[in-house]
């Protein structure tokens, strides 16, 4: 996913969420609740929150909004723009953010590191939602896994089945479209993929990234999951851009054999821990290898000038709020109804069958 950037220095939560915007929750939340059956109300609600950066609130409202009132289609949309396809696969139960913690050395071991500029990392995006880069910026926050961490088989298996499969799309990203097909469209492969994020993907950006993700990782969320399929003789690179999620990384999963070129290009990154220059740089990885970056750093797909190339991008956000409280508390406090069994998930483009 790819949106226009909009960057500033992130105000304090004091100034986001002054006693006016509290006021105007209250009242928000006192007219929503003497009028549930009212669709503006949940929209100018899930606005307030947004205003103020508790997100994982603002996307509660817009779904339930959205979940109890099918017909109003500017609710679905907000819905989508904030929660993307996220109950299309597994995840945890979100949690209170959690206290300032450091990196393990053991989990940095695994990974090679780089740093981006300092005013790209420090200055917020609308992609970082209510996280705040610069906690993580000691040590670097673009990283590429020194070893493989799924199997060169899984690998292959995902690939074997993609193709058999055969549903391969252009038309789904806009400004920067891929041959794609979305995991949870193909049943084996989504079994496979829920297992990876609960079991191992997600666990370790919550210790790669311990104060954007949390520890444990249950905070993360899929906006979207697809393989991409560069091929030199079709597709075979991907334009600069930036992504408007907070987390973005891809599984690499064809050998280095299989092709020449590719990887992730990006225009100014240098090894962390070096005082020289930002330079230009395409991380690549072996098959069953990560590149993890923030979404707003500016990055394309290095060409391919040989042979095939498969990678299974991701985009994450974190189910979190500026205030940094748990998640549903503002349903919890005004007594909001829940939606409607499986509507929630329902408005996902691809979440038939969701596992939450």
């Amino acid at each position: 996913m790819v949106v226009a950037s909009v960057r500033s220095q992130a105000p304090p939560v004091a100034t986001l969420q002054s006693p006016a915007w509290k006021q105007a929750l209250a009242d928000k939340g006192a007219k929503l609740q003497a009028a549930p059956n009212n669709p503006q109300l949940w929209l100018e609600m899930g606005a307030v929150l947004v205003k103020g950066r508790e997100y994982a609130e603002a996307e509660r409202i817009f779904r339930i909004g959205a979940a109890t009132h099918p017909d109003f289609e500017m609710l679905s949309a907000a819905a989508l723009m904030t929660g993307g396809d996220s109950e299309a696969y597994w995840h945890g139960e979100a949690e209170a953010s959690s206290k300032p913690a450091k990196r393990s050395a053991a989990i940095a071991e695994k990974f090679e590191s780089f740093e981006a500029p300092p005013d790209v990392v420090s200055a917020w995006d609308q992609a970082d939602r209510a996280v705040d880069w610069a906690a993580e910026a000691k040590g670097g926050v673009i990283h590429r896994t020194k070893e493989p961490i799924i199997s060169p088989e899984d690998c292959a298996w995902v690939i074997e089945t993609a193709e058999a499969d055969g549903g391969w799309t252009t038309g789904r990203h806009v400004q920067a479209p891929t041959t794609d097909m979305p995991v949870s469209q193909v049943p084996a492969l989504r079994e496979w993929f829920d297992g990876v994020l609960r079991d191992t993907l997600f666990p370790m950006m919550g210790e790669l990234y311990p104060n954007v993700v949390g520890q444990g990782g249950n905070n993360l969320r899929v906006m979207d999951a697809f393989v991409v399929r560069y091929d030199a003789q079709g597709q075979a690179s991907l334009p600069v851009h930036q992504d408007e999620n907070v987390l973005s990384f891809t599984i690499a999963l064809s050998s280095p054999d299989d092709y020449e070129g590719g990887g992730v290009c990006f225009e100014q990154l240098r090894p962390a821990g070096t005082t020289g220059a930002f330079a230009p740089h395409v991380l690549n990885a072996d098959a069953g290898g990560i590149v993890a970056f923030p979404g707003k750093v500016r990055h394309g797909g290095n060409t391919i000038t040989k042979g095939r190339r498969y990678i299974v991008p991701l985009f994450l956000y974190v189910d979190s709020n500026d205030s940094g409280k748990k998640p549903g508390y503002v349903q919890r406090q005004f007594g909001l109804p829940e939606a409607p069994p499986g509507a929630v998930a329902a408005l996902s483009r691809y979440a038939g069958g969701a596992q939450v």
